[in-house]
């Protein structure tokens, strides 16, 4: 058997580095996108990166997040296109006020405000440790529509305000 009018799905590789973020206030329940290194849009393939991403589901939030108009990187692919992301590397350290017992963070993976995976360590409370943790996450992401922003950040599950700061280097892949 033989298909007909079958087009391959193929992606074009995406890999940027994380910026450094200090004092980047996630509150409580909420997230923060990071910043990818490189002051010009860097587009490549099937993918472009803005500092000031619209998602394509527009400014609706999920669970009280909203992220458009933060960093993210735009899919411009064939529709219904499925990645793999990895995100390794991403160190957080608490910025510049003492961490409370409640408050915790982790290192996510967004597809517009929808959150589609937690980094490995899940959410750490001992941000003041030294050196900083190190978040990395490894999924697959589906479905995809051109509009669709993909974004790394930081989702706070405390009580307070988190002041962290995030280290230069971290690395987002998208095969």
């Amino acid at each position: 058997m033989t298909l007909t009018n079958s087009v391959k799905l193929e992606a074009v590789d995406f890999s940027a580095d994380m910026s450094e973020a200090t004092a980047a206030a996630v509150v409580a329940e909420g997230a923060e996108a990071l910043a990818l290194e490189g002051a010009a849009p860097v587009i490549n393939g099937d993918w472009t990166y803005s500092g000031t991403a619209e998602g394509r589901t527009g400014e609706t939030p999920v669970n009280g997040i909203d992220l458009d108009g933060e960093p993210g990187v735009i899919y411009s692919g064939p529709p219904g296109n499925a990645v793999r992301v990895k995100v390794t590397g991403v160190d957080v350290d608490h910025g510049l006020i003492a961490p409370e017992a409640a408050d915790t963070a982790s290192v996510v993976l967004f597809k517009n405000n929808d959150i589609v995976a937690y980094a490995d360590e899940g959410y750490a409370a001992e941000l003041d440790a030294e050196p900083a943790i190190e978040f990395n996450l490894e999924t697959y992401v589906g479905g995809l529509m051109v509009g669709d922003v993909l974004r790394v950040g930081i989702v706070g599950g405390g009580e307070e305000t988190l002041d962290l700061d995030v280290a230069l280097g971290g690395t987002l892949n998208i095969v």
